[in-house]
């Protein structure tokens, strides 16, 4: 592909948008538990550092879809190897933050005030990356042809890691992938 095409030009704005977010979501929702008198709490930091730790993961995703279709397909900085590693370090993060939001709405009681919705809000976000990365697709409203597939019934589809993970695995692994549709044909 040429530099300047459509998907080209998408995925290096995604890629940067994605980068900035890592900082600037969590800082937003800093903004306004702050602006409203609330505190920082543990539930908020896990959570703001699930959020970012997920953009990050997306950053490297989006830069590796640009290269690809920039036609930079170097072996040696191929992120899936890293991207697999961090899918545990991800949950883990989503885990500890969901249980520290859970520990504080049990000792303090649940609230509708910004130190209790902004942990849960920076929660959904990260564990809507994990999901929309790792597993299927849930972006949809950015590419016409992607929307345009959601609303025929087609449903959602793997996420482009997904695939990507998937393919490298039956590279590394060629004998299992082998062996694997032997035994389910």
């Amino acid at each position: 592909m040429e530099a300047a095409s459509g998907p080209i030009r998408r995925l290096a704005t995604y890629w940067k948008i994605e980068a900035i977010n890592v900082v600037l979501i969590p800082a937003i929702a800093l903004y306004f538990v702050l602006r409203s008198g609330g505190r920082i709490s543990a539930a908020f930091v896990l959570s703001a550092l699930a959020c970012s730790f997920l953009l990050v993961i997306g950053t490297i995703v989006l830069r590796m879809m640009h290269r690809r279709a920039c036609g930079e397909t170097d072996d040696a900085k191929n992120p899936i190897p890293l991207l697999i590693r961090l899918r545990w370090p991800a949950m883990a993060l989503c885990t500890a933050a969901a249980v520290a939001i859970g520990i504080e709405c049990v000792t303090q009681g649940p609230r509708l005030v910004s130190e209790f919705v902004a942990p849960a809000v920076l929660l959904l976000l990260a564990v809507l990356e994990y999901v929309n990365y790792y597993h299927v697709q849930l972006q949809h409203f950015d590419h016409p042809p992607d929307w345009r597939r959601l609303m025929s019934g087609r449903g959602f589809r793997p996420s482009h890691l997904a695939r990507q993970i998937a393919r490298w695995k039956r590279e590394q692994h060629p004998g299992r992938a082998a062996a694997s549709r032997g035994r389910a044909g």
